[in-house]
């Protein structure tokens, strides 16, 4: 999987332009994906403690995610403006996702980072339910606010919260799978926070996607905007 964002300010309007590139399932790459990191060029940015370059480049990720449905006026309550508004499968139930990352191979070195989100809409005209659910799932274009983002990185740590806003903190991210399943535990200092089960599905769906991902940063409302391909996409609308 290849992706590229653009970073940009929503309510005031600044912008800046970033990008994040990364490409999933191993090192063998399509020609789609090869031809995306051609195009892109690195630059350096300032964080806290020194430098980084942008884009970040992921050349090698293994990822696993499952959403689940939660009463929307809890997910109401994690979300940091009314202008977002959680994306309802049916009237009273939003959605709730967990993706883990294992980036195996990156411009800032390897590392791990779980993203706890919000299927969400930016000031919807109308927030009619499920259609816009079905359209993100079907079509694999998302809008999601970030909640928690926890990783395995300092360097990570510190160019997510400088640049972007994300809520990231320190933790402990490990993996483990067998015939069936993929599984992922998150622990704090020792200290288990939660673990993640998702049953296997065959990854050889070749795709195009995009997502919007919302974050805030300074009391602002930061919109990264998301274009990527992928050459081997497993998913299941299943429960369990």
């Amino acid at each position: 999987m290849a992706a590229r964002t653009d970073d940009n300010i929503i309510r005031l309007g600044r912008s800046s332009r970033l990008v994040v590139a990364y490409k999933t399932q191993g090192r063998e790459e399509c020609g789609m994906e090869s031809q995306f990191f051609e195009k892109v060029q690195q630059h350096e940015v300032q964080i806290s403690g020194g430098s980084c370059e942008v884009p970040i480049l992921y050349r090698e990720v293994f990822a696993a995610g499952a959403t689940f449905v939660a009463p929307t006026l809890a997910l109401k309550g994690l979300l940091p403006t009314s202008n977002l508004v959680p994306a309802e499968l049916w009237p009273g139930k939003g959605l709730l996702s967990f993706m883990a990352f294992d980036y195996r191979d990156s411009s800032i070195g390897p590392y791990r980072e779980l993203a706890m989100a919000v299927a969400v809409r930016y000031r919807p005209r109308f927030n009619a339910p499920f259609v816009p659910a079905l359209r993100m799932s079907v079509s694999l274009s998302f809008e999601i606010f970030i909640w928690q983002l926890p990783l395995s990185s300092d360097l990570g740590l510190r160019a997510g919260i400088d640049i972007w806003g994300f809520p990231k903190f320190l933790a402990d991210i490990e993996f483990s799978q067998d015939d069936k399943t993929v599984s992922c535990a998150l622990a704090e200092e020792g200290r288990p926070i939660l673990s993640l089960e998702i049953n296997k599905n065959a990854a050889k769906m070749k795709t195009y996607f995009d997502f919007v991902i919302y974050s805030e940063k300074d009391g602002e409302l930061l919109m990264t905007r998301v274009d990527g391909v992928s050459s081997s996409l497993g998913r299941s609308f299943r429960p369990g």
